[in-house]
């Protein structure tokens, strides 16, 4: 490579960090996603390097503890004073991770079978560690923050924005184009929205889905061929929709939107909870478990938000305000009533 197509390059990937900074900001306009859009439509070198920065950015989430990861982003930080050096520094160092971090990346996020129609060879997998939380802004503008222990496929290859949660739970903040309904597919329900924002969840027994703004139709689907959608709901903002095999049709409600998706920021809301539906949802931030040995914990109501993955402060909190005693042993903590209630 010469040295004229090396700072066009350089260029290239300055510019993608530039736009991958500007998309994460909240008040990003939809005015600035169109021109992100256009200038990855100028050449195709624009949308590659924006791809493969997101890829080098959930691989560099996933590593963000080690050793090496830790001088390198103390490096690149050291070049702040200079902001358009800065951000070739964010831009180098991404490129540096992808590279080293690929067979870790090919293995997390490599090819699958997927879900909900999805094409194997076209989709891309994005995925988070148990206690981890990543934001993935996708190449409309759209951004994906994924929760703890989840996984969605991305398929942007035809006329519709397919993505399917595969597992776990996500918030979508889908960019306005309604020449491309924005589909998310998750066991068998499917949420359609064009520009708004939402939460979507996947367990065993339950798809639930939260609206924050806009509007959205959830219709039930089929894997079998040539089936078409079955409609369910049109949900307004501050509705929470459950949905389970138990339910023919679905429950919608009425509730605060903002408390219910507090994991974003970090927290775990309670509001008059069984503390056992409680350890089920702590349980999901942390390697660390815990777990109670008595019946009479049922019984045990709790209120109030918590920083998610903190399970020992959890277990403190919970002796402070109940008869309760928690031992740790390794990564679990027991908890028992120290008296009968």
């Amino acid at each position: 490579m010469t040295d004229k197509g090396y700072d066009n390059q350089s260029a290239i990937e300055a510019a993608a960090a530039s736009w991958d900074a500007r998309l994460r900001n909240p008040d990003c306009s939809d005015a600035e996603r169109a021109r992100f859009r256009a200038w990855c439509d100028e050449a195709p070198a624009h949308r590659e390097a924006f791809d493969r920065l997101q890829r080098a950015v959930v691989a560099m989430r996933s590593v963000a503890h080690h050793p090496e990861m830790r001088a390198l982003r103390d490096a690149a930080l050291s070049e702040r004073k200079d902001l358009r050096r800065g951000r070739m520094a964010l831009a180098a160092a991404s490129i540096l991770i992808a590279a080293v971090c690929a067979p870790l990346a090919l293995h997390q996020f490599g090819n699958s079978t997927g879900q909900g129609g999805t094409d194997a060879d076209a989709a891309v997998l994005y995925a988070t560690a148990i206690g981890q939380r990543t934001g993935i802004t996708l190449d409309d503008g759209s951004v994906i923050t994924l929760n703890t222990d989840s996984q969605v496929s991305v398929d942007y290859s035809g006329t519709d924005r397919l993505i399917t949660l595969l597992k776990g739970q996500a918030m979508f903040e889908v960019a306005k184009d309604p020449s491309r309904p924005f589909m998310v597919t998750a066991g068998n329900k499917r949420v359609v929205a064009l520009g708004t924002t939402f939460d979507v969840r996947l367990n065993n027994s339950a798809v639930e889905v939260i609206l924050l703004e806009g509007k959205v139709a959830v219709e039930a689907v089929s894997k079998a061929k040539n089936t078409v959608p079955v409609s369910l709901a049109q949900m307004t903002s501050g509705e929470r929709l459950v949905s389970s095999p138990a339910t023919p049709m679905p429950n919608v409600t009425q509730i605060d939107a903002d408390k219910a998706t507090s994991w974003r920021d970090g927290y775990v809301t309670f509001e008059d909870t069984p503390l056992s539906e409680a350890l089920v949802e702590m349980n999901r931030y942390s390697a660390v478990q815990i777990s109670g040995e008595a019946a009479d914990l049922d019984e045990l109501r709790i209120t109030g938000v918590f920083r998610a993955g903190q399970q020992a402060r959890f277990a403190d909190t919970l002796q402070s305000y109940f008869p309760i005693e928690a031992t740790r042993s390794g990564n679990k903590i027991v908890l028992k009533m120290s008296h009968p209630l």
